[in-house]
């Protein structure tokens, strides 16, 4: 569908230039006659007529797109053009289903943020209340920050160039001789991450769970002595939906930390002191709940739920479809 869309904006763009006086028109044109050739070919197949109808308003913000980008005159008329086009590619059929069902069931997505130092339970946390939240009625995608789209296959490829092994000079007592690049790469790194898992997630009835923030990459750099004071803004810029701090003592970090064996990184104490220093400050400013994650797991999930209910209430007939 997305190549579809490409060829209505280019036939659209075409027809536009070529014949200016009726381009205002060839959107609504093209798009009905996609519609109209989609359902005629859903009934001929024994389908809902209707079935083709979201794929229809895809074609129309792909021509709409084609006519703008014809209107140079004016800068914004061509960026709104790119909008539009990119809006085609994104609002899928099935995406279309499901805001327009959770619209009718009053399903309200969004995001929430888990966070907390190593070892707090951020991740098992997140997979118990993406259960509770699907028995709930809700959509629900995991999403673990701890992990990079491009930053560590660049910094493997950097490293094997300087001729250093992969794990060498990772933990520091300061980072001040580290690359200081890297923090600028992850920042753009984790905001296309949360932009493109978050992104229509509130009109879907989607919720994404994150396992640690962006926040979280910032207050690890700071912690180990990175230069990221400068990007502080920006790290700190996207807001959660919702955010919990589950809290645990650095001994208890450690001890978690011990158990994983050679497969997790062990940072010092100092680190793991700052990073718990930083996120306390954070639910302080914004108000976010922080609870005793060295409590028994129950009592710590009993917890979460009270705190995202408000949130999410219970809908009640309604099954994840």
């Amino acid at each position: 569908m997305k190549v579809v869309c490409t060829l209505f904006l280019v036939l659209s763009t075409v027809l536009s230039a070529l014949l200016p006086r009726y381009a205002f028109a060839f959107p609504l044109v093209l798009a009905l006659g996609f519609a109209v050739f989609g359902v005629a070919k859903s009934a001929t197949s024994h389908l809902n007529p209707l079935n083709d109808l979201p794929n229809a308003l895809r074609v129309f913000l792909a021509c709409e797109a084609g006519f703008l980008l014809t209107l140079d005159w004016v800068f914004i008329f061509p960026s709104l053009g790119i909008i539009l086009y990119a809006a085609s590619l994104f609002l899928n059929d099935e995406y279309q289903r499901r805001a327009a069902s959770s619209v009718r069931r009053g399903r309200k997505g969004g995001s929430v943020a888990l966070l907390g130092i190593d070892g707090s339970g951020k991740s098992t946390h997140a997979k118990a209340v993406g259960g509770w939240l699907l028995a709930r009625g809700y959509y629900v995608t995991l999403m673990p920050f701890h992990r990079y789209l491009f930053v560590e296959r660049l910094t493997i490829i950097s490293r094997a160039a300087r001729g250093k092994a992969p794990g060498s000079g990772a933990v520091r007592g300061r980072m001040s001789g580290s690359n200081p690049i890297r923090p600028l790469l992850s920042i753009v790194d984790n905001m296309i991450l949360q932009i493109s898992s978050s992104l229509g997630s509130r009109l879907e009835g989607r919720v994404v769970l994150y396992d640690r923030f962006i926040w979280s990459t910032y207050i690890k750099y700071a912690a180990l002595g990175y230069p990221v004071k400068p990007l502080s803004f920006l790290y700190l810029l996207p807001r959660p939906l919702a955010a919990i701090v589950l809290d645990v003592p650095v001994d208890k970090s450690l001890k978690v930390i011990d158990e994983r064996g050679t497969a997790h990184i062990h940072y010092p104490r100092t680190v793991l002191q700052a990073e718990r220093e930083e996120y306390l400050e954070i639910a302080r400013k914004n108000g976010y709940p922080v609870i005793d994650a060295t409590a028994p797991f129950e009592e710590v999930e009993a917890k979460i739920e009270v705190h995202l209910s408000g949130l999410f209430p219970s809908l009640r007939g309604v099954g994840q479809k």
